[in-house]
């Protein structure tokens, strides 16, 4: 029982480590402008879709590790909003992508109606950039 306990608390000290070193993480910065002029029943509307999608979709996929949306609060820019998606490896960003495509249709089941809940959604939206960085050792908090 007592090396039971002491391996135990080993995994979980090695686990904490591990998650506090990012190093070999990949993470996608996506920045998106907004369309401008939105009354507030557009923007909350908007706002509605995205929490929708992203409590479906995005708390589901087991390959996104971690994700932040961000609105402006003080850039040269009031559109933006950015998306920063931490994943494990290069290859789980693809996972990832596959799997959402796989939520997607358990969360909208119809076609007609997942594509055009998507559309409209990605309506709100004129264009993006994107960007894949990596975590570097001893660097994260």
């Amino acid at each position: 029982m007592y090396l039971f306990a002491v391996a135990a608390f080993l995994l979980c000290t090695i686990q904490s480590a591990n998650a506090q070193n990012n190093s070999g993480h990949v993470f996608h910065v996506n920045t998106s402008y907004m369309v401008t002029g939105q009354d507030s029943a557009s923007r909350a509307e908007r706002d509605a879709m995205l929490q929708e999608y992203f409590t479906k979709v995005t708390m589901k996929n087991e390959f996104v590790i971690h994700q932040d949306n961000l609105v402006h609060f003080y850039t040269d820019d009031s559109r933006e909003f950015v998306t920063v998606t931490e994943y494990a490896s290069w290859g789980d960003i693809m996972k990832a992508a596959d799997r959402d495509e796989e939520l997607e249709k358990q969360a909208w089941p119809d076609t007609k109606k997942r594509e055009a809940f998507l559309k409209k959604m990605n309506a709100n939206f004129t264009y993006h950039k994107d960007a894949i960085y990596h975590g570097l050792k001893g660097q994260s908090k």
